[in-house]
């Protein structure tokens, strides 16, 4: 009889002897795995077991037994099911029920959720229905998934819709904001740093001032926001059929149609050449971050803007510094968080500067649309996908770690944020899809 010693040696044995089926990339395809399966957890405050950021965050409130201490978080859950999908369905399938049904009683999967405590005033960026809709295709058997969870998923994007549209002059869109609960008490509700938080992205530069956040709502038609519910909308009108739910295909088309009315007609910036986020009083920000792009996840930017993009911003070494020969040793890994010609660039921190997971693969999604018919397009997303993998495997060389985030520096010798946090295998994912996995 074989001791654990030797069942769990054949057991390694055979799981490295299945990486070699990805040939050259057969390291990052174990590297991303370890990413998720490193970080997984059961607490009996989850329905089921649950794949947490990072071992070490924790923002439940005195529990009985701190060992179990834990925290979920909205799109960082969503992304770790996509990206456990690929291997262990069953359970990225128990991850993305705990996170779904997270969901407050207003109907929004919240920014954080842990035992019994989440974040009622906000949410973060929406990816479930497209995450569902990626897991559907690569598994016919997560139908019942599908019926599970779609009125969930809808559910939140009729809150955004009820909760976060914003009729501008140049047509409706989604804005970030924070609103005025009594239940969450971290400082930030009701004011610009919660709806900075709803935004996922916490101090980025594209959310600097406080003047245009008003009665708890930015005044600013937001470009990522908008294409996010877009995609959201679109993949629960390919859902739908599976769900049974049929009959909200047309309420469901309507909304994302209106919603990319706009992206095409009033977040096309034609001076700076970009999609971008518009105040008000119809002005364009010019802090541009990588959610210029998302606007390619809706369909509505034409060919000849989508070629433009890549051209002047993306594949630009001075701007996103994706592929290319002429990048600089400070912009080396790309896409930085925000432009590196944007004067918060130099000194870096957090969303001010450096490279994310998440970022990629929302960009990534985007170029897939346009890859087949703009050649500019397809050249882009093959050298996003071959350097963030040369990225995500210059710090797991180096260390065996994970990065919650990447220094764009070329000489960069470690993580910048949290070193074993599973978006980071995002940014190794890429390569993979690419190549065909």
């Amino acid at each position: 009889v074989k001791d654990a010693r030797e069942t769990l040696a054949d057991a390694g044995a055979a799981e490295y002897a299945r990486y070699a089926g990805y040939g050259a990339l057969a390291e990052t395809k174990g590297a991303v795995q370890a990413a998720t399966t490193w970080n997984w957890i059961y607490t009996p405050a989850e329905l089921g077991p649950a794949a947490p950021v990072s071992r070490g965050w924790d923002f439940s409130k005195n529990p009985t037994v701190p060992s179990l201490g834990y925290v979920l978080f909205d799109w960082d859950n969503l992304f770790a099911s996509h990206l456990l999908a690929f291997d262990a369905p069953a359970l990225a399938y128990s991850n993305f029920v705990q996170i779904v049904r997270s969901k407050t009683a207003a109907g929004f999967v919240p920014n954080y959720a842990c035992g019994g405590s989440k974040s009622s005033d906000r949410t973060e960026p929406p990816v479930g229905a497209k995450v569902l809709q990626d897991m559907a295709k690569r598994d016919p058997d997560a139908a019942w998934l599908v019926r599970l969870l779609f009125d969930d998923l809808e559910d939140w994007t009729d809150w955004f819709w009820a909760s976060r549209l914003t009729n501008f002059s140049f047509g409706p869109a989604i804005v970030l904001g924070s609103d005025n609960v009594s239940d969450v008490n971290d400082g930030s509700v009701f004011h610009m740093q919660g709806a900075r938080y709803e935004s996922g992205l916490d101090n980025s530069p594209m959310y600097d001032g406080d003047d245009y956040f008003v009665n708890g709502r930015m005044q600013l038609a937001d470009v990522g926001m908008t294409s996010m519910v877009v995609q959201e909308l679109d993949s629960l009108v390919s859902l739908a059929p599976t769900a049974g739910r049929s009959d909200r295909v047309a309420e469901l088309q309507r909304r994302a149609d209106a919603l990319r009315a706009t992206v095409r007609d009033g977040l096309w910036d034609s001076d700076q050449k970009i999609f971008a986020n518009r105040f008000a009083n119809g002005t364009f920000s010019n802090r541009i971050s990588p959610t210029s792009f998302y606007a390619l996840q809706t369909n509505a930017p034409s060919e000849e803007q989508a070629r433009t993009m890549m051209v002047a911003w993306l594949r630009n070494s001075s701007r996103f510094c994706v592929g290319g020969d002429d990048r600089s040793d400070e912009c080396y890994w790309g896409p930085p968080s925000i432009s590196a010609d944007d004067p918060a660039f130099p000194p870096l921190g957090y969303w001010r500067g450096y490279v994310w997971g998440p970022m990629i693969q929302l960009v990534y999604w985007g170029l897939e649309n346009y890859a087949e018919a703009v050649p500019e397009v397809k050249a882009a997303k093959a050298a996003l996908a071959d350097q963030a993998g040369a990225m995500f495997l210059n710090m797991w060389r180096r260390h065996g770690h994970v990065c919650e985030n990447y220094s764009p520096w070329k000489n960069a010798t470690d993580c910048t944020g949290d070193r074993f946090y599973h978006w980071g295998g995002l940014a190794g994912l890429a390569g993979l899809v690419e190549a065909g996995f």
